[in-house]
């Protein structure tokens, strides 16, 4: 006999649907077959989709936005955290992003989570930022503009080439040097 699905278990299974197949996965009875467990089980752990579905968004932002962040603070030097952290978004598998951006495209529960989630990492982007010298006004502008980067390359997908660990270090290294007066060019 099988162990019990765990609300975890039921959790996880989510998120990886939400990756292969998009939101339109996310409907008790298809997520029961594909564990070959019967739907009495998702309602063991779940009162509604809708409890699901509030759940399986805690979930993504507790994994890809909370535990991050847990494991970045780790490391005392703002200017490492912030390679560490690019060198992960730009190099992370992006089906899961794209999924969760796709509901909250036709979820407003969906979208509002997205966007506390996008507002909490541009916000710690800034605090990186700041850690390495920059100013408040530096830090909003290029917070905003690495979370663009990362976003327009979730949204490209696979299909768009990939920059080398060196070359996303050096891409830090430049938006995060207080020095560099930013992107406009200084001709008239």
């Amino acid at each position: 006999m099988k162990e019990r699905l765990t609300q975890s278990d039921w959790l996880d299974h989510g998120l990886k649907i939400l990756a292969s197949a998009g939101p339109s996965g996310l409907k008790a009875d298809p997520m029961a077959k594909s564990l070959k467990v019967s739907r009495g089980s998702f309602y063991w752990h779940f009162q509604d989709i809708g409890q699901f579905h509030s759940a399986l968004l805690a979930r993504w932002r507790e994994r890809t936005t909370d535990e991050v962040i847990k494991v970045l603070d780790r490391k005392k030097d703002g200017a490492r955290r912030l390679r560490r952290l690019m060198r992960t978004a730009m190099t992370s598998n992006e089906k899961l992003e794209r999924g969760i951006r796709s509901w909250a495209a036709q979820n407003s529960m969906a979208a509002k989570v997205v966007a506390s989630v996008d507002k909490e990492r541009v916000s710690y982007l800034g605090a990186l930022l700041k850690s390495a010298g920059l100013s408040s006004k530096q830090t909003s502008a290029r917070a905003t503009f690495i979370y663009w980067a990362y976003i327009g390359r979730v949204m490209a997908g696979s299909g768009a080439d990939n920059l080398s660990d060196e070359e996303v270090e050096e891409i830090a290294d430049l938006l995060q040097s207080p020095d560099h007066e930013g992107l406009r060019s200084k001709e008239p």
